[in-house]
């Protein structure tokens, strides 16, 4: 990324269109970072479209199981509507009534019952390299949290059986990924969890570096 390239990022809430529109639904935001794709090679930009070229893709789970009680819904159920990786990460943060775990709680400087994940980024491999990723993942962190919202991420896939015939490959996708997390801020948890505390100094600065152009 260069100084000079016109960035944007927008966020969507995306529904389940199969579900009950009247049933409250797990957050899931889908982030998408986009440059200009056609920079004017003579540096002339005066009266030139633009033309937005999507780099990185992210989404993220949004969990409140206060919001889904209020409304009668069973916070549990309203994940595992969704996947098998939103049950996953709710059980590992919450208990079936919707109180976060004592241990998962104590891990963080402000009494939380909401949760932030960061499901995937998705960058594509001719955009590598460039910081696209952890750009996007700052700004939909911060843009997605607010103060007092435990945030969390996974390094692998919520299941470890899937795919046993290519153990190697995905090794060293979840090295990557571990190494991705910790350049954002994120610190190793319990259950391969990795966790990223905003009420404390160190994180929130290290999301606002990352999230101001070089």
């Amino acid at each position: 990324m260069t100084s000079d390239e016109l960035v944007r990022i927008d966020y969507r809430l995306e529904r389940l269109l199969w579900a009950d529109p009247g049933e409250d639904q797990l957050d899931v935001w889908e982030a998408r970072l986009q440059v200009d794709g056609l920079p004017d090679d003579d540096g002339d930009d005066v009266g030139r479209e633009v033309s937005w070229c999507t780099v990185a893709r992210a989404t993220l789970f949004g969990m409140d199981p206060d919001r889904h009680a209020a409304v009668g819904e069973a916070p549990f159920d309203v994940a595992d509507a969704h996947s098998s990786d939103a049950a996953y990460y709710y059980e590992h943060l919450f208990r079936v009534d919707g109180n976060m775990l004592p241990d998962v709680a104590e891990a963080f400087e402000l009494a939380s019952n909401r949760a932030l994940f960061l499901h995937d980024v998705r960058v594509p491999e001719d955009h590598r390299r460039r910081g696209y990723g952890r750009l996007l993942a700052a700004d939909a962190i911060l843009t997605l949290a607010p103060l007092g919202t435990a945030v969390f991420a996974h390094p692998g896939p919520t299941d470890p059986n899937i795919g046993e015939d290519a153990d190697v490959g995905r090794l060293r996708r979840e090295t990557e990924n571990t190494r991705f997390l910790a350049s954002l801020g994120f610190l190793p948890f319990r259950d391969r969890l990795w966790t990223l505390d905003l009420s404390a100094a160190e994180g929130f600065e290290t999301l606002t570096r990352l999230r101001r152009r070089p």
